[in-house]
Protein backbone atom coordinates (compact mmCIF):
# COMPACT_ATOMS: atom_id res chain seq x y z
CA UNK A 1 0.00 0.00 0.00
CA UNK A 2 1.50 3.59 -0.92
CA UNK A 3 0.62 6.23 1.70
CA UNK A 4 1.30 10.29 0.51
CA UNK A 5 4.16 11.73 2.13
CA UNK A 6 2.99 14.67 4.91
CA UNK A 7 5.40 16.74 2.86
CA UNK A 8 2.88 16.86 -0.24
CA UNK A 9 -0.14 17.20 1.94
CA UNK A 10 1.45 20.24 3.67
CA UNK A 11 2.10 21.55 0.35
CA UNK A 12 -1.28 21.05 -1.17
CA UNK A 13 -3.02 22.69 1.86
CA UNK A 14 -2.15 26.15 1.35
CA UNK A 15 -3.47 25.54 -2.54
CA UNK A 16 -6.54 24.48 -1.16
CA UNK A 17 -6.91 27.19 0.77
CA UNK A 18 -6.40 29.57 -1.91
CA UNK A 19 -9.41 27.65 -4.00
CA UNK A 20 -11.89 27.63 -0.93
CA UNK A 21 -11.06 31.60 -0.49
CA UNK A 22 -11.63 32.35 -3.78
CA UNK A 23 -14.65 30.26 -4.04
CA UNK A 24 -15.84 32.21 -1.44
CA UNK A 25 -14.62 35.62 -1.69
CA UNK A 26 -17.43 36.95 -4.27
CA UNK A 27 -20.80 35.76 -1.98
CA UNK A 28 -20.75 38.24 0.17
CA UNK A 29 -19.84 37.06 3.35
CA UNK A 30 -18.04 39.03 6.06
CA UNK A 31 -14.15 38.88 6.12
CA UNK A 32 -14.27 37.22 9.54
CA UNK A 33 -16.44 34.98 8.19
CA UNK A 34 -14.96 33.99 4.98
CA UNK A 35 -10.97 33.48 6.90
CA UNK A 36 -13.16 31.09 9.56
CA UNK A 37 -14.92 29.20 6.28
CA UNK A 38 -11.42 28.95 4.33
CA UNK A 39 -9.40 27.58 7.45
CA UNK A 40 -12.12 25.17 8.34
CA UNK A 41 -13.25 24.02 4.91
CA UNK A 42 -9.87 23.44 3.21
CA UNK A 43 -8.77 20.32 5.20
CA UNK A 44 -12.20 19.01 4.07
CA UNK A 45 -11.34 19.74 0.33
CA UNK A 46 -7.74 18.65 0.59
CA UNK A 47 -8.80 15.38 1.94
CA UNK A 48 -11.98 14.78 -0.61
CA UNK A 49 -9.89 15.61 -3.57
CA UNK A 50 -7.10 12.83 -2.00
CA UNK A 51 -10.42 10.15 -1.91
CA UNK A 52 -11.22 10.94 -5.35
CA UNK A 53 -7.88 10.74 -7.13
CA UNK A 54 -7.51 7.15 -5.26
CA UNK A 55 -11.10 6.31 -6.24
CA UNK A 56 -10.13 7.51 -9.80
CA UNK A 57 -6.84 5.69 -10.03
CA UNK A 58 -8.31 2.38 -8.40
CA UNK A 59 -11.16 2.92 -11.29
CA UNK A 60 -8.66 3.33 -14.56
CA UNK A 61 -6.19 0.75 -12.93
CA UNK A 62 -9.01 -2.14 -13.06
CA UNK A 63 -10.48 -0.66 -16.32
CA UNK A 64 -6.94 -0.84 -18.17
CA UNK A 65 -5.94 -4.14 -16.80
CA UNK A 66 -5.48 -6.78 -19.40
CA UNK A 67 -8.09 -9.70 -19.30
CA UNK A 68 -7.30 -13.01 -19.22
CA UNK A 69 -8.32 -15.76 -21.49
CA UNK A 70 -11.27 -17.19 -21.59
CA UNK A 71 -10.18 -20.79 -21.76
CA UNK A 72 -6.93 -19.87 -19.48
CA UNK A 73 -7.55 -21.03 -15.66
CA UNK A 74 -6.68 -17.69 -13.18
CA UNK A 75 -3.21 -17.70 -11.90
CA UNK A 76 -3.08 -18.57 -8.19
CA UNK A 77 -0.77 -16.40 -5.86
CA UNK A 78 0.88 -18.12 -3.26
CA UNK A 79 1.94 -16.86 0.35
CA UNK A 80 5.65 -14.90 0.15
CA UNK A 81 5.94 -17.41 3.26
CA UNK A 82 5.80 -20.77 0.84
CA UNK A 83 8.89 -21.56 -1.63
CA UNK A 84 7.60 -22.02 -5.19
CA UNK A 85 8.64 -25.49 -6.59
CA UNK A 86 7.92 -27.51 -3.36
CA UNK A 87 5.40 -29.76 -2.94
CA UNK A 88 3.30 -29.10 0.69
CA UNK A 89 4.23 -31.34 3.50
CA UNK A 90 1.32 -33.99 4.51
CA UNK A 91 -1.13 -32.99 6.84
CA UNK A 92 0.09 -35.81 8.97
CA UNK A 93 3.72 -37.23 9.54
CA UNK A 94 4.21 -40.64 8.55
CA UNK A 95 4.90 -42.75 11.64
CA UNK A 96 8.36 -43.92 11.96
CA UNK A 97 9.71 -46.99 13.56
CA UNK A 98 11.76 -46.26 16.26
CA UNK A 99 15.27 -47.44 16.35
CA UNK A 100 16.81 -49.22 19.03
CA UNK A 101 20.47 -47.93 19.26
CA UNK A 102 22.80 -49.58 21.70
CA UNK A 103 25.93 -47.32 22.95
CA UNK A 104 28.57 -48.32 20.89
CA UNK A 105 32.00 -48.55 22.70
CA UNK A 106 34.92 -47.17 21.03
CA UNK A 107 38.34 -48.51 21.52
CA UNK A 108 40.10 -45.59 22.72
CA UNK A 109 37.46 -44.98 25.47
CA UNK A 110 38.80 -44.50 29.34
CA UNK A 111 37.22 -46.47 31.47
CA UNK A 112 36.06 -43.42 33.48
CA UNK A 113 33.81 -43.15 30.64
CA UNK A 114 31.23 -45.54 31.49
CA UNK A 115 29.94 -46.44 34.62
CA UNK A 116 30.39 -50.62 33.70
CA UNK A 117 33.89 -49.89 32.55
CA UNK A 118 35.10 -47.83 35.95
CA UNK A 119 33.38 -50.45 37.55
CA UNK A 120 34.93 -53.35 36.02
CA UNK A 121 38.24 -51.90 35.93
CA UNK A 122 38.32 -50.77 39.79
CA UNK A 123 36.97 -54.76 40.27
CA UNK A 124 40.28 -56.10 38.21
CA UNK A 125 43.11 -54.35 40.66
Amino acid sequence: MYYVPLWMLALCLPVSALAIYLGLRDTGISRGLLYFLTVALSPVLLLGTAFAAVVASTALSAALEEPAAPGAPAPQRQPSGEPTGRPAPPDRPEPTVAEETQPAASPSASPAASPSASASASANR
